[in-house]
């Protein structure tokens, strides 16, 4: 009985250029799968939500001790962040500006930020900072905040082609219209703080570049010491070097904040 040979048997360079498709087919693969796909695409919109615990307590000669843990996630489950951050806050006897009612305080810290990837790499930011606060009464219901800090990034990450060094400042100016005692009794009431954060990256690492926030919220005030505060935030992110992808964030925040 005879059999029609196959054709890649009867043509020699069909079989030779079959064999150079599948060895570059192959190797688009490989590489396609090694290198971590980025963490959403490019100019995407993303909803997040993050929910924090913040905690004060007041020391000696006008010293404070902050933390604060937190959640972050994101609606397509891609990926959880797990935060902790502790800092050393004091205020300082103002030096500028001495005509306006202000206070000024200097503040430096370390900040642990684990990032729970479902589609990749794992990976943990330490982060020291260093800040300065300059806050001014404009009325006695409108204070402004000025926030100025310096982080240095580390990143522990299993992904070769990470930048594992990071260096950028932030600067921060928050509005806050406070209600308390309209309606309620003097230490008690609705507070609505509205701001807008930029960030400046020296030395840029390879994930979560952010480029600007605008978080307008509204908080109320059960007593000085004891407050919980929803915002709902816009980000604009850049997620790798370079900012080849950038994401659009909407934040869905809760924070409850205590002095002890």
């Amino acid at each position: 009985m005879h059999y029609n040979t196959p054709v890649l048997n009867q043509s020699p360079y069909i079989r030779k250029s079959f064999r150079i498709f599948l060895v570059v087919f192959l190797a688009c693969f490989y590489n396609g799968y090694t290198q971590e796909a980025p963490l959403e695409e490019n100019n995407a919109l993303t909803k997040q939500l993050w929910l924090s615990f913040d905690s004060t307590w007041e020391l000696k000669d006008s010293t404070y001790l902050k933390t604060d843990v937190g959640y972050r996630t994101i609606s397509t489950n891609n990926w959880d962040r797990y935060i902790a951050r502790g800092g050393y806050e004091k205020n300082v006897t103002p030096f500028i500006l001495k005509h306006l009612k202000r206070k000024e305080s200097y503040i430096g810290g370390l900040g642990l930020f684990y990032f729970s990837n479902k589609a990749g790499h794992n990976s943990l930011e330490i982060r020291p900072f260093q800040g300065y606060r300059l806050n001014f009464d404009i009325t006695k219901r409108i204070q402004l905040a000025n926030y100025f800090r310096l982080e240095e990034r580390f990143l522990i990450t299993a992904q070769d082609n990470s930048n594992h060094f990071g260096l950028r400042f932030r600067y921060q100016i928050m509005a806050n219209i406070g209600l308390q005692g309209f309606l309620f009794s003097d230490k008690r009431g609705f507070y609505f703080p509205v701001g807008i954060e930029f960030f400046f990256n020296i030395v840029e690492l390879s994930q979560f570049s952010d480029v600007i926030r605008i978080t307008p919220g509204a908080g109320y005030q059960f007593n000085p010491t004891f407050k919980v505060q929803g915002m709902l935030a816009y980000h604009y992110t850049e997620q790798d070097i370079g900012g080849i992808y950038k994401t659009n964030d909407i934040i869905f925040r809760l924070k409850v904040i205590k002095t002890f």
